[in-house]
């Protein structure tokens, strides 16, 4: 069954199957709504439904007053024709859609106890536009795909970096990584996401990042180095123990050769030997910046680090809802694709 979707006070409408998400619907129509981990966790997509009826895997809040509810765009699937209203919607210039490429694995590095940093190159003479905080699908035998966030500076189009985190029986980190030597070949599609700080903005950005979720981090202070922003960069980055800040050289860099930046590494779990902060990242920042109206803030880490940081900085810290960027990593038994 064909429905149709319209976005509300707009002249944007597109078609929409039952067995596809809006979302995908309305990429399909070439329309860019707001999105990140298209698993109905990070909440990136969420906007209103002002007319008619959806069927949700994903959060779904009740209805107002006015008969309008809020819904996760990648999770919602129509079951008649429907009216929505997205944070923004936009039809986007030069980008284009996600296409796959063949890349061939040029290095790869163990830089934490279960992390590798894994670079790839794309043929001689192709390259592949991104954004920073973008991410790709690596595509598997037998139709799986894992998500994995770009590492490096869009400017070094003609290939991209990644971090994986090795999970157990996972379909990528554990039964394919392993064997990489250089010169294999993955077959990727990409870019996906919509979260792209603006070096223009002249507010503090707050960055957040656990595990993994370094890694659309240093795509966009590398790209923050590149561009020469201005604007004030301030990094909260948490884990257990100090092995889990891995690439620890790069903060170090970033502090030498951006105007205005500021690291705060913060451990859970640190041994006596540890002076820094301590605690949760959300609960670090919150401390140091109790009012957040004057921010923006991009998270990227786990869905709880994720979650948490929205709860806090939106309801008790003043944070407008717009300005709170995410890129949540869900685990493989959560969601089918592996944190990355």
């Amino acid at each position: 069954m064909q429905w149709t979707v319209q976005v509300a006070h707009s002249d944007h409408r597109f078609p929409c199957s039952s067995n596809e998400t809006i979302l995908e619907a309305a990429q399909r129509a070439g329309l860019e709504i707001p999105y990140s981990c298209r698993k109905g966790v990070c909440i990136t997509c969420q906007g209103k439904v002002s007319a008619g009826s959806i069927e949700s895997s994903g959060t779904v809040r009740s209805a107002e007053k006015d008969g309008t509810f809020d819904a996760l765009f990648c999770a919602s699937r129509p079951r008649s024709d429907v009216t929505i209203a997205p944070r923004r919607v936009s039809r986007p210039l030069g980008m284009g859609q996600p296409r796959e490429v063949t890349a061939r694995v040029f290095r790869k590095q163990l830089v934490a106890p279960g992390v590798t940093q894994l670079h790839l190159r794309f043929p001689i003479g192709q390259r592949v536009a991104f954004k920073a905080g973008q991410y790709m699908d690596v595509l598997l035998p037998g139709g799986e795909r894992r998500s994995y966030s770009m590492a490096n500076s869009p400017a070094e189009a003609d290939g991209v970096q990644m971090h994986v985190r090795m999970h157990p029986g996972g379909a990528f980190s554990d039964a394919v990584l392993a064997g990489l030597q250089p010169g294999d070949a993955l077959r990727l599609k990409m870019p996906y996401g919509e979260v792209e700080p603006d070096g223009r903005d002249p507010r503090p950005l707050l960055l957040l990042a656990t595990g993994t979720g370094f890694a659309p981090v240093a795509s966009i202070l590398e790209e923050a180095v590149r561009r020469r922003w201005a604007r004030p960069l301030i990094l909260y980055r948490g884990g257990r123990q100090p092995d889990d800040l891995y690439l620890p050289e790069f903060p170090a860099r970033w502090a030498r050769r951006l105007r205005d930046f500021r690291y705060v590494p913060v451990l859970s779990q640190p041994d006596p030997s540890w002076t820094g902060r301590t605690g949760r990242v959300p609960a670090a920042a919150a401390t140091d910046y109790p009012v957040m109206s004057g921010l923006q803030v991009y998270a990227s880490g786990s869905p709880a680090m994720v979650a948490s940081a929205r709860e806090s900085f939106t309801k008790l810290h003043g944070l407008p809802e717009a300005d709170f960027f995410a890129d949540a990593f869900i685990p493989s038994t959560q969601a089918g694709a592996e944190a990355a």
